[in-house]
């Protein structure tokens, strides 16, 4: 069988189970944000070095916030942001 079937299957039936689901979901919405910055540094032609250069951090720190944006502050966030030309919109909405 197919190696990209098999986990499209896997993946398919794992995210039936609700917790799984869930926790997929979160996961993609928390990645969404490093991969908007990337996306955005790159279109504005800046590497990762000109970016950490305006921010006054490291470049190894610019790609860590890119992979893991879940572990930057939300300075961090916002001055990368704005850097490529962006601003950081944090959105707290009440549950049912």
């Amino acid at each position: 069988m197919n190696m990209k079937r098999s986990w499209d299957g896997y993946l398919e039936q794992q995210l039936k189970k609700p917790n799984v689901a869930k926790a997929f979901d979160e996961e993609k919405r928390v990645l969404r944000i490093g991969i908007t910055l990337a996306r955005q540094r790159k279109r504005k032609g800046l590497t990762q070095q000109e970016v950490a250069r305006h921010m006054g951090t490291s470049a190894p720190q610019v790609s860590r916030t890119e992979r893991r944006p879940e572990r930057a502050n939300v300075y961090t966030l916002m001055r990368y942001a704005d850097v490529v030309g962006m601003k950081l919109n944090v959105n707290l909405i009440a549950k049912n």
